[in-house]
């Protein structure tokens, strides 16, 4: 027998008896604890076999140990076992039944009855402390159910339906729509993300009506929510005649780089170019870098300063 088969054989007789065997890790001969073993119990104390210096017991050592801890377990079972009355002798009377007590009957006759035997009697019936080991291992383990054969009528318990994994609710598409006076609360919210403007719901309400009035308009764009805007003017000159001119284009910080500041822009030139316009005109916030990369982007080109000041209102 190899030392493989040999190492095979005693773990599974310590793992009957609830111990864990410890094989050296040498693999050559002659070198440390090579081809020793050792035992310890299931919370790692140690039994036999195991030293300072590494493993010391030889796989008889082991073995033995495992057998003689067996027939000690076997012969603790036949110790507990209950003594079998002794069968009346032949021609004898049985014993009247008014003097017996009913309510003590022999114990190994109630152990029979419940269809079980005894722990004891079966381990004590075996001779091979193997086997003994085996049987105990086998106390105690849930039945297999059967399979119910072919057009059987039995009804179980009923399964458990799988847990359905909630269907996640659809992005709403991008809407392009013409600004109301009703957006106005939703446009202050809007426009307080840029710095130096300070506007009410009032305010805004009042100069959308003016804008539309001079012809000129504002698209909002939406995603369930108002998230963009983008004004336009038209501005009549003597150079160009009327010019088209983009007043705001503005995106929610949480919606940026979507396409949809570019999707307003589109849906206002289409706007500017029905209403007899030539040239569309930007007005980029200086203080806004990545805004004038985003019109060279969409081929504007730079082809004036933009200056302001402010005047104040008419005494």
């Amino acid at each position: 027998m190899d030392d493989r088969t040999i190492g095979e054989k005693l773990r599974g007789m310590a793992e009957h008896r609830g111990l864990k065997l410890v094989k050296s890790r040498r693999r050559k001969p002659g070198t440390g604890d090579y081809g020793k073993f050792g035992l310890t119990d299931a919370t790692g104390k140690a039994l036999l076999g195991i030293g300072d210096d590494g493993l010391t017991a030889s796989a008889a050592e082991v073995e033995e140990y495992l057998r003689a801890g067996a027939a000690n377990t076997w012969k603790a079972s036949a110790d507990a076992t209950p003594a079998r009355p002794a069968k009346p002798a032949p021609g004898a009377k049985a014993k009247d039944a008014k003097d017996r007590d009913a309510d003590t009957p022999p114990p190994t006759r109630i152990a029979r009855r419940g269809g079980a035997r005894p722990a004891g009697d079966r381990l004590g019936r075996e001779q091979d402390p193997e086997k003994i080991a085996e049987l105990k291992s086998r106390q105690g383990r849930p039945m297999r159910k059967r399979a119910a054969e072919p057009g059987s009528t039995r009804v179980g318990p009923a399964r458990a339906k799988p847990e359905q994994t909630p269907t996640p609710k659809p992005e709403p598409k991008l809407a392009i729509r013409v600004a109301k006076s009703g957006d106005a609360a939703a446009l202050a919210r809007l426009l307080d993300q840029l710095t130096h403007i300070e506007i009410d719901e009032l305010a805004i309400a009042r100069n959308l009506a003016a804008v539309q009035q001079a012809k000129g308009g504002m698209l909002v764009a939406e995603l369930g929510t108002l998230v963009g805007c983008c004004g336009w003017a038209l501005v009549p000159t003597v150079q160009h005649g009327e010019v088209g001119r983009i007043t705001m284009l503005l995106v929610d910080a949480n919606h940026r780089r979507r396409r949809i500041g570019s999707a307003m822009l589109e849906a206002a030139m289409t706007a500017l170019r029905e209403a007899g316009c030539t040239m569309v005109e930007v007005m980029s916030d200086i203080e806004i870098a990545h805004s004038h990369g985003f019109f060279r982007g969409l081929k504007f080109e730079q082809t004036s300063y933009r200056f302001s000041r402010a005047i104040g209102a008419p005494s």
